[in-house]
């Protein structure tokens, strides 16, 4: 399974902050068909959605792209697990040295200063939780705050697919990318008076890659990264967001389009601290802007829409900036039919 590097944002801090009835009535014998909302049916892109396989373990370093180790809940997990767990520059905090508790189907990570991965495998409710306290101006990262062009911490939860599993774009009706989760804290460790919201935020995320994956295509291997930001702590609502990965030394340099969240987050308002929100949207026709928007401006320009297909997705923390945040993810899959 191909393990997707996460260094998606210098470009996303400095860029979206500059961007700152009457009811029908029925014969007793007719029959009364389901509105067809109803009866729609969708099919899960993802396996394994209560984690009952474990985890694989990324590299604090961002340049070591190979799985380093495993989260086997004490040697309880069963089968061979499908997602993984970057966590790129945490280099204090790694998840392979963290003391292990567990209790029934819940299972409990926790490094000495205070990054916790907390799963329920009955539930498949999981919590991520990223403390860069301990990070900025230690071993790693120089400086505290962060300095322009300077890594910072992650947590992500990364699902790479097969080739059985990649999702043809074109011959879909709908892609939905749906996600209910909590913020459960964004605590502001920085120091006073340095933060600058062009380099320092903290970020919930989730990505989707769109590739190409004909062979015979110059731009085979090459994709879009689409994503929601579904907590930023600079904004109510996250602005659109349409530019290169890059501004650091590891980045994909790959086209990211992020819409505006705005209308994506609907009448239930902005992510607050301890709020439950919950997000059910039809990207496609968004995929398809965003894919135009690329070719626009020379990124997969030999590529044709039915050689597209999501080949990963992402969701977590990027923090680059001195915050401790976490947050409790009860649900999310791409759904589509």
């Amino acid at each position: 399974m191909k393990y997707w590097k996460a260094s998606l944002y210098t470009l996303l801090l400095l860029c979206s902050y500059a961007c700152s009835t009457q009811e029908p009535s029925f014969d007793k014998d007719e029959e009364v068909v389901p509105p067809e909302e109803e009866q729609k049916e969708y099919e899960d892109l993802f396996t394994d959605s209560k984690y009952l396989r474990g985890f694989k373990v990324g590299s604090t370093d961002e340049s070591n792209g190979q799985v380093q180790g495993y989260l086997n809940y004490n040697e309880v997990a069963t089968g061979t697990p499908v997602w993984l767990i970057a966590q790129w520059n945490c280099m204090n905090n790694d998840i392979l040295r963290s003391n292990y508790t567990g209790s029934g189907s819940t299972h409990e990570y926790k490094t000495e200063d205070g990054n916790r991965i907390n799963v329920n495998t009955q539930t498949g409710v999981i919590i991520l939780d990223l403390n860069t306290v301990s990070e900025y101006g230690k071993n790693g990262i120089a400086s505290n705050p962060r300095k322009a062009n300077e890594p910072w911490p992650t947590m992500l939860l990364e699902y790479g697919l097969t080739e059985q599993e990649i999702l043809k774009v074109s011959d879909k009706q709908e892609i939905r990318m749906a996600v209910d989760f909590n913020v459960l804290k964004a605590e502001d460790k920085m120091p006073t008076g340095s933060t600058d919201p062009g380099l320092h935020t903290a970020q919930f995320q989730w990505f989707i890659t769109v590739q190409n994956r004909n062979l015979s295509s110059p731009d085979f291997g090459r994709y879009i990264w689409f994503g929601l930001n579904l907590y930023d702590k600079r904004f109510d609502f996250a602005p659109l967001y349409a530019a290169e990965d890059g501004g650091k030394e590891q980045n994909t340099g790959a086209f990211i389009y992020m819409p505006d969240m705005r209308d994506i987050m609907g009448q239930q308002g902005k992510t607050e601290i301890g709020k439950n929100m919950r997000v059910d949207y039809d990207v496609l026709p968004v995929i398809k802007k965003a894919f135009a928007l690329a070719q626009q401006r020379k990124y997969l320009i030999h590529t044709r829409w039915e050689e597209l297909y999501i080949g990963a997705s992402n969701i977590g923390w990027e923090i680059p900036g001195t915050y401790n945040a976490a947050v409790q993810i009860n649900s999310f899959n791409v759904k589509y039919r």
